[in-house]
């Protein structure tokens, strides 16, 4: 993954220039670290979003987006209970992101890789056909 420079602006500066660069949408380079956080077999992210989620009584939202690709992003409340407050901010670190946009990039991509982590373990347990 491609590291940006971080920006070093103080946290309301860094929020505007997030909202006037669109940063909160641009998503650039998050979506690589959080494929390598929870995104991939054996990833340390996995075990460690599971054990949140249970004990923040999350098993029904983590089951919901396993069994359905989801419509809509997950909450802001519902990434910081699952994703610990360190790695939001090392993503914002290795993107250049804020931490509040990462936690809104989150939002949009951790449904999806749940579903897609989902289907390949699926399909991994399907007796080949010939």
């Amino acid at each position: 993954m491609t590291k940006r420079m971080n920006d070093n602006l103080p946290g309301v500066l860094n929020d505007a220039v997030d909202f006037v660069t669109n940063a909160r949408k641009d998503n650039s380079g998050l979506a690589s670290a959080v494929s390598e956080y929870m995104g991939k077999e054996g990833a340390v992210g996995i075990p460690e979003v599971r054990h949140r989620a249970h004990e923040a009584g999350l098993d029904g939202l983590l089951q919901g987006w396993r069994d359905a690709i989801s419509k809509t992003p997950a909450t802001e409340a519902d990434i910081k209970t699952l994703i610990p407050h360190g790695v939001i901010n090392r993503f914002a670190r290795e993107t250049g992101l804020s931490p509040d946009a990462v936690i809104s990039g989150l939002a949009s991509v951790v449904p999806g890789i749940v579903y897609r982590n989902a289907r390949q373990a699926e399909a991994k347990q399907k007796p080949e056909v010939l």
